[in-house]
This record gives structure tokens, sequence and C-alpha cells, in this order.
């Protein structure tokens, strides 16, 4: 007999569990780009498994393995060579395919019977996406740009102290921006409670706040990734207006996840040069407030009273503590969901049933990219 969704371990993506093993067929972002520089290797964790990334010289990044085949040291010590990486333990040399190419202390023709695993590895709008499961990886992008102009903006991607899924399914729960958001006025304009639906797209779901005669539709791209239109950012006293915001969360293990935030800023012209001084004011306020997470810790151990959050990230904060405070992963048996969770419960049953396919051995669904189209509104 099949358990209720909530009973599942829906959370888990380590290798060869249900969620493992279903996320691991779709692309995953792992790192924005401008912090890889080219010629420089660096260590990545993704999904409760270690691997190396390195940027050739040509410009691609390229995801290995984490270890050499060789005696097992770490790839990311050694150095980049053209478009190719040398274990830093006995220099032995791999091309971005992952096959050895050159052995100093071995005999002829031992290289060309070695070789790592290297995967699919592509950029897009400033991140660094990898692909890691078994055969060809399906198409790319994994969703498309959004049609107006403006500066794309990548954050600096925070290390969130616990699982992925809670954090994806908060971005799913409008309801709670009335309550968390309040407080410090972040989110003005979307405070009155919507009535919430939602249904499953070829592509994830699409979810729809409804607040009298207008709409807010914000998509959900499988297997973990928000684009919803959010108020101006908080620290930047308003400059940029409303953004259009790509937010993915990357499981680096069952009790940790990183935030890709991607932002449309619609600014133009004229209106660029301004925005740019603007945000680099708000970077320096960011840096001198100290750690986000720190705070939020701070609020979560109660040394700090959450109506009391002064931070130039406040929004941030006020996240990080309610989705962080469910625990490392979050115990979903306890829950007693209402009718504005009408998102997530439809997620969930989404994944039960696709977790379901791969444990009976029958093809989950086909997923495919949205199309361009198909974009979020803000619905006032």
């Amino acid at each position: 007999m099949n358990a209720p969704y909530r009973e599942l371990d829906l959370a888990r993506t380590g290798p060869g569990t249900p969620g493992g093993r279903f996320m691991r067929r779709f692309w995953m972002p792992v790192l924005r780009a401008e912090d890889l520089a080219k010629g420089e290797a660096r260590p990545i964790r993704v999904m409760s498994e270690d691997f190396a990334v390195y940027r050739g010289h040509g410009g691609a990044a390229q995801v290995i393995d984490y270890r050499c085949p060789h005696r097992g040291a770490l790839m990311h010590l050694g150095w980049v060579e053209d478009d190719d990486i040398r274990c830093v333990y006995h220099g032995w040399k791999f091309d971005c395919t992952g096959q050895c190419i050159e052995q100093p202390a071995e005999e002829a023709g031992f290289a060309r019977k070695v070789r790592m695993r290297s995967y699919p590895t592509r950029e897009f709008m400033g991140l660094v996406f990898a692909y890691f499961g078994e055969g060809g990886p399906p198409p790319f992008p994994p969703y498309p740009m959004p049609l107006a102009e403006g500066l794309i903006e990548n954050q600096a991607p925070p290390l969130v102290p616990c699982n992925y899924l809670q954090c994806f399914e908060n971005s799913m729960d409008e309801v709670h921006v009335a309550f968390v958001h309040r407080i410090g006025g972040s989110h003005q304009g979307i405070y009155d409670l919507p009535e919430i639906a939602a249904e499953e797209t070829p592509w994830g779901m699409i979810r729809y706040g409804r607040r009298g005669n207008e709409e807010r539709i914000s998509l959900h791209y499988m297997p973990n990734c928000t684009r919803v239109i959010v108020p101006p950012m908080a620290g930047l006293d308003g400059a940029g207006g409303w953004r259009e915001l790509y937010l993915a969360f990357t499981p680096v293990d069952d009790e940790n996840n990183m935030w890709f935030i991607t932002n449309l800023v619609g600014v133009t012209g004229e209106a660029v040069a301004p925005y740019q001084a603007a945000r680099r004011k708000y970077l320096e306020r960011q840096k001198a407030a100290g750690s986000s997470l720190d705070l939020a810790q701070a609020v979560m151990d109660g040394r700090v009273r959450f109506a009391d959050i002064d931070h130039p990230d406040r929004v941030r904060v006020q996240d990080f503590a309610v989705q962080a405070g469910q625990g490392r992963i979050a115990d979903r048996s306890n829950e007693r969901l209402g009718r504005s969770d009408t998102a997530i419960i439809l997620w969930r049953k989404i994944l039960e049933r696709e977790f379901r396919a791969l444990e009976n051995g029958t093809p989950p669904k086909t997923w495919v990219p949205a199309p361009a189209e198909v974009g979020p509104t803000l619905g006032f």
C-alpha cells in the first residue's frame, strides 16, 4: 500500500535516493560564472557528492570528478593548462572529456586506458550549469531568459543551512509575504491575502495569487527554480524598481543548499549608471553590516528579536530565519496544510508521482523547457 506523500522522504537528493535520481535528470546551477576565473579550479559539492570545476584558458567551464583516478588526490589542487587540467600529485593530465592524455612517469600508451568522469557543463544568464545524470542531458537552457530589457545580475549565492525543498516550498508560499515581510515594509502592494491556485504544466507548475480582480502569476520550473516578480531590493532604497527574479535552490547535501539568485533589473540607457552607483553603495552597506546568515542565526537563537532585524538584507534574514528555523530537514509529518498551501500540496504530489515511477521502473514524465512567451506577472 502506498504511503501518503507526507510520509515519503521527498527531501533527500543523495546518490541512489528517489529524489537524487530524479534531480539528476535536470541541469543544475552549481556556480556563479564570475566566481571562476580562467585557469582556476575549485571544489564544489552538489547533492551530497563532491566534484571539481575548472575554467580552461579558452573560457569554457568544466565539471569533473573530485579525485584523480591514479591515487585519489584532489583535482582542484592541480593546475589548468590550456583547456586541460593536471593533477598536482604525479602530474597526470586530463582533457575536458576526462581522458588522461599525459603521464610523465609512466609508459607510453598507459594514459589512453585511464579516464575520469566529466559532466556536461554549460553557462546561461551568468551561472554555470552541470548535468549529473545518466545518458545525454536534456535541452539547454533549462528555462528561458526574460523578454524585457534590463540588466542581468547574479547575487553572491548564500549557503543556507537547511534542506533545499523547504526553501523551494517557501518560494511557492505567497501568503507568508503578508506576515514575514510586512515587518520592515519591503513588500508594499502585496500584503493583502491572496487566494492561491496552481496547475501542473509541461515544464513544472504555474501559481496564481488572486487579490480581487488582480492576479499575480509565478512560475516554478522543474526541478528547483522559481521565477517571479518581486519588490525593489530593500537595501537599494527602491532603485531599479520591481525586478524579475529567478531563484534556483541547488542541494549541496540534505542539510544545506545554495541559492542562485538571478535578477532582471529594468534599467536601460541613462538609468544604468545611477542604478549601478546605488548598488555599489548598497554592497558597501551590506559588507559593513556583516553576515545576514549570522544575524538570522542570532534571531533563531533568541538573541535578536525577529521584529528588531536591522540589516540591508532584511528580507533575506527574515527568510533564512523562517526557513532554516524549520530544522535542517523539516519534519513534514506534523504539518497541517490548508488551502493557502495549494501550490505546495500540488508540488509534493508531483514529486511523489515521479519518485514512485522511478522506484517502479516506469518512465517518469518528460519535462520540457518553458516557452519564452510564458512569464511571470505582478498583478497590480
